[in-house]
C-alpha cells in the first residue's frame, strides 16, 4: 500500500467521534467570516533590521492542520513536483470540486499544507481563495457517500 492509499484508508476509517469532529470543523470553515490569516511583521527596528514577515493564522486554520497531521490524513508524496495539483488550482472552473476524489483532495491539501512551511501566507491564501473551504467540504460529501 503507498502513502496516498494509507492516507484514503486513515479517512475512510475514522472513528465515528473523529468523523464528528471533521464534520464540525467542516461546519465552521464554511460558516466562517473574516479574515482566515494576517501577516505581521517587515518593520523596521530602531538598529535598521527588517523583521522577517509572517503569517499568523486564523485558529481554525490551525485546528484544520492540526486534525490533518494527528489523523495521518497528511499524504507523504513529493508535492513539490506534482504538476497535476498545480494545473489543478490554476484551474478557475467551478466544476473542478465536482471531479475531485478522496485521494486528490487529501494531496491537494497536503501539497498547500507542505508548501506553507517554505512558502509563507500559502495556506491562508488556500482559505482566503475557497479552494481549502471547498475540498473540506467535498471531502465531507465524499465519505457521506
Amino acid at each position: 500500500m503507498d502513502a496516498t492509499e494509507e492516507s484514503v484508508k486513515a479517512f475512510s476509517e475514522l472513528s465515528d467521534e473523529t468523523w464528528e469532529q471533521f464534520v464540525d470543523i467542516n461546519n465552521r470553515v464554511q460558516s466562517h467570516e473574516g479574515s482566515w490569516g494576517e501577516t505581521r511583521g517587515g518593520e523596521t527596528d530602531e538598529k535598521g533590521v527588517i523583521q522577517m514577515p509572517y503569517s499568523v493564522l486564523d485558529p481554525l486554520v490551525s485546528e484544520f492542520v492540526a486534525f490533518m497531521y494527528e489523523n495521518e490524513l497528511v499524504v507523504s508524496f513529493d508535492w513539490s513536483a506534482w504538476d497535476e495539483g498545480r494545473e489543478w488550482y490554476k484551474n478557475s472552473n467551478e466544476s473542478k470540486y465536482e471531479a475531485l476524489d478522496i485521494p486528490t483532495a487529501l494531496k491537494l491539501l497536503t501539497a498547500v499544507m507542505r508548501n506553507d512551511r517554505f512558502n509563507e501566507g500559502a495556506l491562508v491564501s488556500a482559505f482566503e481563495s475557497g479552494d481549502f473551504p471547498k475540498i473540506i467540504n467535498k471531502l465531507v460529501e465524499l465519505r457521506g457517500k
